[in-house]
């Protein structure tokens, strides 16, 4: 099979081979980094506790906010990387209070900004981009006749045969609308929604191509009450994540409720950002809290192998939580439709806030942006008592193994502080040879060299050597011992 037909291959041959697992036979990984955020690829642990990632604001928040006399109130970021500008570059919403009401003028629309660096941003005032008035503005998008565009999710296409369609834009305007560009900035507008019913949600695209399959994030089209009103008075029953899927961005699927507010949830999702990596479907929603507040919101994670079945946090704590009371984003932090934005080590997550809830209308809006470092969604970590973490068994098809750790624990640090790693030899059940484990000789925890790092990608050595080559193809497991130290991944690096 072609290498990189493989690599495309692979986060759907794993789900697959989950039932066979089961009848005795190992998995294949491959080279692909194995995320903790879930029990997929562990077969047992001992002491460890889940983890969210620390996510840190950053200082100089807000890095948008509403200063043009032509914007409205700011909000709903989306921020992709251009190669070829060699800049960042942002489109977020302008919201028009008056405008919503009077129906005088467009609603919504859809702001542009430029970066260096991720943090400084400028608005450009482009040349034929005329907007309330003033001729050279950053608005791009109004909408179909002007009316409305807000929502949108830029994305540099995959199919790059056709220049003029460099640049994707999804937004909502009259229904949920696709749009193509050839420099990101001049928009050339679908006559056909591609769904025709209002989805007031950040709605966005996600492409599975081992599928062939694009995933459409939406709200339902289908309520649990209906369209009437519910008894206790006038409420936005279709705060959920609904999911509707094409193979060429055409033809669509009905929407399907693929997540809703369990017992332990306020009754509202406002909004949820999904996207994908190491091939696992991240879920960042935005839980609103009308039920017992004026409709404050803060983020939260869960995690999916299909795009289709979630899985929330055990605990429920924020992933990105409302700042202090007074604050820019002390009131809503909603995410917009960018997927984390990689800087070397480090992704940015950038995100709508706002100093009060939602019912407040007349608060000031702004874009903020925080940081965590790569990959570190969920980690498993082990405190005072030792812990241990035991992978499932799969076949080895690299010559080293790197981990996304962080052991530090100094300055009071003892020689059983950190992390080891032994790979174990699988248990010989087909020919009864022995019933138990054990250690590749070389490769035990005491060969371990003790890691006492914080890095995102770590090569595990055993005394001082780190090559596995020897092992390719043999089935194994891998053991973490730990005390003090946090787990994110591991992967079999080439």
């Amino acid at each position: 099979m072609h290498k990189f037909l493989w690599i495309l291959l692979l986060p759907v041959c794993i789900m697959a081979q989950t039932p066979v697992y089961f009848r005795g036979e190992p998995l294949r990984i491959g080279n692909q980094v194995q995320l903790l955020v879930d029990d997929y690829v562990i077969e047992d642990r001992w002491k460890l506790t889940r983890k969210l990632g620390n996510v840190i604001k950053h200082a100089r928040n807000p890095v948008v906010v509403q200063d043009k006399p032509w914007e409205g109130a700011v909000g709903f970021p989306c921020v992709v990387y251009d190669d070829q500008l060699r800049k960042f570059r942002m489109y977020y919403d302008n919201f028009y209070l008056t405008n919503y009401f009077s129906r005088q003028g467009p609603s919504y629309t859809i702001g542009y900004a430029e970066s260096d660096d991720g943090f400084n941003w400028t608005k450009p005032a482009l040349e034929g981009f005329p907007s309330g008035g003033y001729e050279r503005t950053n608005i791009i998008n109004t909408g179909p006749g002007g009316k409305r565009a807000n929502a949108g999710q830029v994305f540099i296409n995959p199919d790059q045969s056709d220049p003029t369609r460099r640049f994707v834009m999804l937004f909502l305007g009259s229904g949920v609308r696709l749009a193509y560009s050839a420099d990101g900035l001049r928009w050339d507008i679908l006559k056909e929604p591609l769904l025709s019913y209002h989805s007031d949600f950040p709605n966005h695209l996600v492409r599975v191509p081992e599928l062939n399959l694009w995933h459409l994030y939406v709200r339902p089209s289908i309520r649990p009450n209906g369209v009437n009103e519910l008894p206790e008075g006038r409420r936005h029953t279709a705060r959920r994540l609904a999911l509707s899927t094409s193979p060429d961005l055409s033809t669509w699927s009905a929407p399907r409720t693929i997540l809703y507010p369990d017992e332990r949830d306020e009754p509202d999702y406002d909004s949820a950002l999904v996207f994908r990596r190491h091939g696992v479907f991240f879920a960042l929603y935005t839980q609103m809290t009308q039920e017992k507040g004026s409709s404050e919101t803060q983020v939260y994670l869960a995690t999916s192998r299909d795009g289709i079945h979630w899985e929330r946090t055990w605990d429920r704590q924020p992933f990105i939580p409302r700042g202090a009371p007074g604050s820019f984003d002390g009131g809503q932090v909603a995410m917009g439709t960018a997927t984390p934005v990689e800087i070397g080590d480090e992704s940015l997550l950038y995100y709508y806030a706002s100093p009060a809830g939602q019912q407040e209308l007349y608060k000031e809006t702004s874009v903020g942006v925080a940081r965590m470092r790569r990959d570190r969604f969920v980690g498993q970590w082990a405190g005072e008592q030792t812990g241990y973490l035991l992978t499932r068994q799969f076949i080895l098809e690299g010559s080293k193994l790197v981990l996304n750790v962080s052991s530090q624990p100094a300055p009071y640090q003892k020689e059983t502080d950190g992390i080891r790693v032994a790979i174990i030899e699988a248990p010989d059940y087909q020919t009864k040879e022995t019933m138990t484990e054990k250690a590749v000789p070389g490769f035990t925890l005491e060969d371990c060299d003790r890691i006492k790092t914080d890095n995102t990608a770590h090569t595990v050595t055993w005394k001082g050597k780190s090559d596995l080559s020897a092992l390719k193809g043999k089935a194994v497991y891998l053991r973490f011992y730990m005390k003090k130290a946090g787990l994110y991944s591991f992967q079999i690096g080439l």
